[in-house]
């Protein structure tokens, strides 16, 4: 596909996970315009799994098929490369490929002149999900149906009271750190516990992307130089109408709370 993007990009990369397209409570609608910003922004987007609620195409409505339009449409460039990383929620690697007629990674390192990133969904670091398979389908299958009574809002509640058990989003950020030093990266990116944060762990940099199922903004990781930070969606504008530059070094949030 021929597009004609600037060469001054705003972003090396972006990275958005979880977007669990096919639920009622996907904020498609801002995703769409994310992503028609997003290709005239970088040359890489990565989507670090979750793409999909669950592998029941017929949940997805409209929008849906909007989001997924434009990611395929992209995909086929030569200017700009989408990457897309498997989810717990998407199944099998070779099966979510055969469906989406892309190849669908396990893990993925974005590379520029001044930093590795190692990027990757984070679920394989989730021992409720892994240990538990059942408690998990029964959790999913009740937030699922919880969503439709009362979207965003009570659903968010509903997700932060079962966290301790069903993400373990302490847990999967220490178990992704340690294994980022053990491959020798000093940044790491996941995704799947839908809490969006930043955190310094012994040198060790680690970015949560969030999800795109809560009331916005819907977060997304910004990569540009030595730079890895959060930024949201939608972008606040400043008085002049410009966007706002990247911070020069990540704003570092505390470490939330899970006790």
């Amino acid at each position: 596909m021929a597009m004609t993007i600037s060469n001054d990009l705003r972003y090396d990369c972006l990275v958005i996970s979880d977007l669990h397209l096919g639920s009622e409570v996907c904020q498609a609608r801002l995703l769409e315009e994310f992503l028609e910003w997003s290709v005239t922004q970088t040359r890489q987007l990565v989507i670090n799994g979750d793409i999909f609620d669950d592998l029941n195409f017929k949940r997805l409505n409209r929008r849906h098929f909007a989001c997924l339009k434009i990611i395929r449409r992209h995909s086929d460039r030569e200017d700009f490369k989408v990457v897309w990383l498997r989810g717990n929620h998407d199944g099998a690697a070779d099966i979510v490929s055969h469906i989406v007629g892309v190849e669908i990674l396990d893990e993925y390192v974005y590379q520029n002149d001044s930093i590795s990133l190692l990027i990757l969904h984070g679920d394989q670091f989730d021992t409720i999900v892994t240990e538990h398979l059942l408690l998990t389908a029964a959790v999913v299958w009740f937030y699922s149906w919880f969503q439709k009574l009362m979207p965003h809002r009570a659903s968010r509640w509903l997700r932060m009271v079962t966290k301790r058990f069903q993400r373990n989003s302490q847990l999967v950020m220490e178990r992704a750190v340690d294994y980022a030093r053990s491959k020798g990266f000093r940044y790491v990116t996941c995704g799947h516990t839908h809490l969006a944060l930043e955190q310094v762990i012994h040198g060790i940099q680690y970015v949560n992307s969030g999800s795109w199922v809560d009331a916005p903004p819907c977060p997304f990781v910004a990569i540009k130089g030595s730079s890895v930070h959060l930024e949201y969606w939608p972008k606040v504008v400043s008085a002049d109408e410009s966007e706002p530059e990247p911070a020069p070094f990540p704003v570092i949030m505390p470490m939330p709370s899970l006790g």
